[in-house]
């Protein structure tokens, strides 16, 4: 659904699984995105119901910020190759046990989030230590991203003001990360569909 090109929020019996991408604005620009504020209700909502959900990069500050967490401006920018490492309640995380101690990520994001009073945090870094969480038993939160592929990052890279270095550190590393984070990715996807699956046939 693109709400911001106006289209409605579908029925909730109409879908299972509700995915929350990523975007250019925060989730605090209501004045200029007012379809955040329909967003936010139904999200609010749809998550205190217990329906299984995964936000990435905007879509994890847009769940932090429906179960009352503040979502706020970072100290700097993440924009590039970035490493993560799994906390001790991540490793022992079904859908993603099998994630090595320490991986790759691709970040791009200037605001980040406290951690909402109930969660589970997955994974942390240095200078943004809440990175992934899991809230209830289906709702995860991701501040990367695993989904993107080589085609994503050169669309994203160009118009953007990226400058030259920057898109070269990038690019220099991508074939050595790109085939990790997809692993990772489908590892994650593949256990957590088989459990919403699971769930809707109980």
């Amino acid at each position: 659904m693109k709400l911001w090109k106006g289209e409605p929020i579908p029925e909730p019996r109409s879908f299972h699984l509700l995915i929350l991408m990523g975007g250019p604005m925060s989730v605090h620009d209501e004045d200029a995105y007012s379809f955040l504020l329909k967003e936010k209700k139904f999200v609010r909502r749809w998550v205190d119901q217990g329906n299984p959900t995964l936000g990435i990069c905007l879509g994890a500050q847009l769940i932090a910020d429906c179960l009352g967490a503040r979502v706020y401006r970072g100290t700097k920018e993440e924009l590039g190759w970035y490493e993560l490492m799994m906390t001790e309640e991540g490793k022992n995380e079904p859908f993603i046990r099998g994630f090595p101690p320490r991986f790759p990520v691709f970040q791009w994001h200037g605001e980040t989030f406290d951690l909402p009073k109930g969660a589970i945090l997955l994974a942390t870094a240095q200078d943004y230590p809440h990175q992934a969480f899991r809230f209830g038993e289906l709702t995860y939160a991701f501040q990367f991203h695993l989904e993107v592929t080589e085609e994503m990052l050169q669309t994203w890279l160009s118009g953007n003001g990226v400058g030259e270095n920057k898109k070269r550190e990038i690019n220099t590393a991508r074939h050595l990360h790109l085939s990790i984070i997809h692993k990772l990715c489908r590892s994650f996807m593949q256990s957590f569909l088989e459990s919403i699956e699971q769930q809707r046939s109980m």
